[in-house]
C-alpha cells in the first residue's frame, strides 16, 4: 500500500476540519446508498454494494475521504452531485 504525499495527506486533514468547523457531516457508503434512495437489499439493509458499484465510481461524484480503509463522502458535495443530477434529467 503506497503512502499519500504530504501535501495531499495535509489537504485531506484541511478538508476534514474545514467540514467540521462548517458544520457539514459525512456520510459512509451506506448512507450515502440511503440518502440517494437505493432500494435496500433483499435483507433490508443499506445498498452499499450498488452504491459503490453504480454511483461512487461515477466520474462526476465526488471523491471521498478515504481514513484506513473506511471511505465517507462530504454531505454537502453528495447534496450538491444529486442537484446536479436532478436538473440534467429535467433539462432532458
Amino acid at each position: 500500500m503506497s503512502e499519500k504525499p504530504e501535501t495531499e495527506l495535509a489537504t485531506s486533514h484541511l478538508a476534514v476540519i474545514a467540514a467540521l468547523v462548517h458544520g457539514d457531516r459525512w456520510l459512509s457508503a451506506d448512507a450515502c446508498a440511503v440518502y440517494l434512495g437505493l432500494r435496500p437489499t433483499k435483507k433490508g439493509e443499506p445498498n452499499r454494494r450498488g452504491f459503490l458499484e453504480r454511483v461512487a465510481c461515477k466520474p462526476d461524484f465526488p471523491k471521498p475521504l478515504v481514513i484506513g480503509e473506511e471511505r465517507t463522502w462530504k454531505k454537502s458535495e453528495v447534496d450538491e452531485w444529486a442537484e446536479d443530477q436532478r436538473r440534467a434529467s429535467r433539462a432532458a
